[in-house]
């Protein structure tokens, strides 16, 4: 194979490899079908116990599979070429602008928590600013476009207007806070070095080069993301065959349901969009309004996989800030939606 078919398919295989990405995502919001054949279980508990995580990964892979490509890909792209110097413009924790910059951009990917974390690790490499980085991870599997839009049609308008509300500035906040903690300050001071030595060795690179590069770093987020996720994942398919529902639907009302639905969207992961189906459900089993909007924040925001996930790129300290504090916003948002008395 000569040079220049070489060089070509450099470039050619991770541009594929991301367009294919992206249309898995694009398709179904377009024709309302999957890309490619979804896995559907029953009741997880009827299956025998060994089966319960093997099934569920499965269910998952076949749904999340077009959407990882993509993330891991994007998270390539992003660090490879987007330069330290746009990142410190746009992304840096100095400026209180690029935290409403990181919120608003965020909602265009349609992605779920698990999927956000290469994107994240992506912008983290690139010199992005602890702060805004986290308001952007937080935002996106929380308040996207079609998540927004699927809450108004299935659920109701109020619950969609206050959860991108809410969400918008819960995430600014956390990102604000932890900006300002030694941890916070230390992931990011490490980031910003690594990307100042890297984009040096990038600059020096043909444009086919770099295109690989980003194969590279793809990679190297799967191997870092990947078997963290698929642990979370284990726990969560037990959580979701064994949690009674129909129980758990009758806590969620008053002042103590708000706590819980914001609590139990931690262990409770669902893939993006999945969540309003969820809590539909459970709003018919009796849940409240106000217990609903901290399920919705709580829930994309802090799930356990994208916890695991996330500590590979950032380390647990910085995850479990970001986590509590999530789980205070949504509780937080849920009370004030229950004092404004909105309902649905």
């Amino acid at each position: 194979m000569n040079n220049k078919i070489k060089n070509s398919l450099k470039i050619i295989i991770p541009a594929l490899l991301l367009l294919i990405g992206l249309a898995t995502i694009v398709y179904p919001k377009i024709t309302g079908e999957p890309l490619t054949p979804v896995y559907k279980y029953h009741e997880l508990k009827e299956y025998p116990l060994w089966e319960i995580p093997i099934v569920y990964i499965f269910s998952y892979a076949t749904r999340a599979w077009g959407p990882l490509l993509f993330a891991f890909m994007l998270g390539g792209f992003f660090s490879t070429f987007i330069s330290k110097e746009k990142m410190m413009t746009y992304f840096s924790s100095k400026s209180k602008r690029n935290y409403f910059i990181a919120a608003g951009l965020a909602p265009v990917f349609t992605v779920c928590s698990c999927a956000m974390i290469p994107i994240f690790a992506g912008v983290m490499m690139a010199g992005a600013g602890i702060g805004p980085a986290v308001t952007f991870l937080l935002t996106a599997p929380a308040a996207n476009i079609m998540a927004i839009i699927f809450t108004s049609e299935i659920i109701s308008w109020k619950l969609a207007l206050a959860r991108i509300v809410f969400s918008f500035i819960g995430a600014i906040i956390i990102g604000m806070i932890l900006s300002k903690t030694s941890w916070g300050k230390k992931i990011e001071e490490k980031y910003i070095g690594m990307a100042g030595k890297r984009q040096a060795k990038i600059q020096e690179m043909g444009i086919e080069n770099k295109f690989w590069e980003t194969m590279h770093v793809a990679g190297d987020l799967t191997r870092k993301v990947v078997p963290y996720l698929v642990l979370g994942l284990v726990f969560v398919s037990f959580i979701e065959a064994y949690m009674p529902k129909d129980i758990v639907a009758k806590w969620l009302t008053g002042v103590h349901g708000v706590i819980l639905g914001g609590a139990i969207g931690v262990p409770t992961y669902t893939p993006t969009l999945v969540e309003v189906f969820f809590t539909k459900s459970l709003i018919n089993l009796g849940m409240s309004a106000s217990a609903a909007l901290a399920f919705l924040i709580g829930a994309p925001m802090a799930s356990i996989p994208s916890m695991l996930g996330v500590s590979r790129v950032v380390g647990w300290k910085v995850v479990l800030s970001y986590a509590i504090l999530a789980i205070i916003v949504a509780i937080i948002s849920g009370l004030i939606y229950l004092g404004l008395g909105v309902g649905l």
